[in-house]
């Protein structure tokens, strides 16, 4: 058996790599392994990355964006000032809400390469098959690690190892149509994507396409999808899919001597499915809190009251958004007139995961 590492990182997306990255940097040995050839390949992600001025708004006890975020505003392509959201009967509402969107193998390549100069080691190809303790075998062979960390998706092998829950999660979709196209993000609900949405996120010369629905949904994702792009006259190239969590996080995220982070752990919120900043966020976090428990003797628990302390409370509100929004999917008109009774306003609230109404000695927004 090789050498043991403080640390094993299992998944190298934007989570898992900023969890290698912080931990190496307070001078663990560190191990990052991905199953994939290439880092970031294929693209299974909407590519939409939010402005630090809203990550502000929304959690505001996080700090050190600039440095946490340096990676995404560097490989940063479009920015979007506005996310208009379109009904079922197409009308249209326009949110003002700051992101940008990103090449997201760029971006996970960037993050991974952060960690590389901090000081850990990445394998490649490398498909962990079972977690028991400090042991991780892979199909290159079983590694040891104090910490392990599980960034590997909504259906992780780590958890499933150490026996905590999976998020729940959804099926969703996503290609690259060429062209030009304009600087908003649009969101089409309505029973074209049932109970979640579908999406055009504009690049340079070009757009993340996709469509994503809720837990329920047992039919044809592929039918759905080139249902939507054709209603839009796009040709997208070859779509690929995977799992989104869609109702938050599982009770625990720390069992033993592992964490779980960014999607494997359900961090999206709820209302968007956006999940690159808040994985980042909850990925810092979950290195750091490996450093204090091998360094200082921090319980690793501790990891569970930090992240949630930072950006559990607005994914909670996401859910309870959520839970409420599914009464209304399953009809096209239930969900338009729901549509409208909310209103853009009480749209924006929603899409940052805020409260719909305020306190009643407050104005409504």
């Amino acid at each position: 058996m090789p050498s043991p590492y403080d640390v094993i990182v299992v998944g190298s997306g934007p989570a898992g790599g900023t969890a290698a990255r912080y931990a190496a940097r307070r001078g663990l040995k560190v191990l990052l392994v991905d199953k994939r050839k290439e880092i970031g390949v294929p693209v299974q992600c909407g590519e939409y990355v939010a402005h630090n001025e809203e990550i502000r708004s929304i959690f505001p006890d996080v700090e050190g964006l600039e440095d946490l975020m340096a990676v995404p505003y560097h490989v940063r392509e479009v920015d979007t000032p506005v996310i208009r959201i379109w009904s079922p009967k197409g009308r249209r509402y326009e949110v003002p809400f700051k992101g940008f969107t990103v090449r997201r193998d760029r971006m996970d390549q960037g993050i991974a390469a952060q960690a590389v100069d901090e000081g850990a080691e990445i394998m490649t190809e490398t498909t962990v098959v079972r977690v028991h303790g400090e042991e991780v075998a892979t199909n290159h062979g079983t590694f040891q690690g104090k910490v392990v960390i599980g960034s590997d998706g909504p259906r992780s092998t780590v958890a499933k190892s150490v026996g905590l829950e999976w998020p729940v999660s959804a099926p969703a979709m996503s290609a690259t149509a060429d062209g030009d196209f304009s600087n908003s993000t649009d969101m089409f609900f309505g029973n074209l994507a049932p109970g979640g949405y579908a999406w055009i996120i504009p690049k340079a010369h070009c757009a993340n396409v996709g469509l994503g629905t809720w837990q329920y949904f047992h039919g044809n994702l592929q039918s759905l999808f080139d249902r939507f792009v054709r209603s839009r006259g796009l040709e997208p190239g070859k779509a690929t899919g995977g799992f989104v969590p869609v109702m938050g996080p599982p009770p625990r995220t720390v069992k033993d001597n592992a964490m779980l982070v960014g999607d494997a752990a359900g961090m999206v919120m709820a209302t968007n499915g956006g999940g690159n900043n808040v994985a980042m966020i909850a990925g810092r976090i979950a290195g750091l809190t490996a450093a204090d428990h091998l360094l200082d003797g921090t319980p690793l628990d501790a990891y569970e009251t930090r992240w949630r302390a930072a950006v559990g409370g607005p994914l909670e509100q996401g859910v309870r958004i959520k839970k409420l929004a599914d009464r209304f999917f399953g009809s096209d008109r239930l969900l338009e007139a729901a549509m409208v009774l909310i209103g853009r306003r009480r749209m924006a609230r929603a899409i940052r995961c805020q409260r719909l109404l305020l306190p009643s000695a407050a104005k409504v927004l």
